[in-house]
């Protein structure tokens, strides 16, 4: 039960950074005037779909790590047998 509410709140926390990081950079290339809002949002478009991109090859980075080392956590810095 443990690891599955682990495994929950990677995942949420992985959303809320998605989200979050997505609209700092929306704003902060709006607020620099790379692009503005009234010509169209191609834009925002673009920035949503590189940030998608980068965070999905991180989160799925940190999740396959995340699964490897599950089972073997601990075992080969202390040496515990994991009983």
């Amino acid at each position: 039960m443990k690891e599955q509410a682990t495994a929950v709140a990677l995942v949420a926390l992985w959303v809320l950074g998605w989200g979050v990081g997505g609209s700092l950079i929306d704003a902060g290339l709006i607020g620099a005037g790379v692009y503005d809002l009234d010509g169209g949002q191609t834009g925002t478009l673009l920035t949503f779909l590189l940030w998608s991109l980068l965070w999905g090859g991180f989160g799925l980075k940190l999740w396959r790590r995340r699964v490897a080392g599950g089972s073997d956590a601990g075992r080969e810095d202390n040496g515990s047998s994991g009983t």
